[in-house]
């Protein structure tokens, strides 16, 4: 049986550039250097602005932390 993945959502137009999800869960997060904002690695934009991606369950601790200390609340889990 494989790894299970949790999907991770992130509305990247109302980053402010905090940084602490880099901080807090640097392997699937970036500051992008042309606007300041945060990426989420290997993340896919849809069209209504959203940035999916789907990591191992084991790396949901760090992200779980990531999203509770966001200041705006941009990021979400399914």
């Amino acid at each position: 049986m494989g790894v299970k993945k949790i999907t991770i959502h992130h509305q990247r137009e109302k980053c402010i550039g905090c940084g602490s999800c880099v901080l807090l869960a640097p392997k699937n997060w970036k500051m992008n250097d042309n606007d300041g904002k945060s990426d989420l690695e290997g993340g896919v934009l849809h069209k209504n602005g959203v940035v999916s991606v789907a990591i191992d369950e084991g790396d949901c601790a760090a992200n779980k932390e990531a999203s509770d200390t966001c200041p705006v609340n941009i990021i979400r889990f399914e």
